[in-house]
């Protein structure tokens, strides 16, 4: 009975390390696939995305 309780508590454990993998695998694919227009920071304060270092230090 140990065995086969050590069994289901690994294949259930490497399922939940599968699934985590999975989940921040489609996360990174949502951000990589989003236009670069919705990425960007819309907000007054934020500089763009193509300012140089002294621009940003002013």
């Amino acid at each position: 009975m140990v065995i086969k309780t050590r069994k289901c508590a690994f294949i259930f454990a490497v399922a939940a390390v599968i699934g985590l993998y999975a989940a921040a695998a489609y996360r990174v694919e949502l951000a990589r696939n989003t236009p670069r227009e919705n990425a960007t920071c819309s907000l007054a304060h934020c500089p763009p995305q193509t300012a140089t270092l002294g621009n940003i230090k002013q």
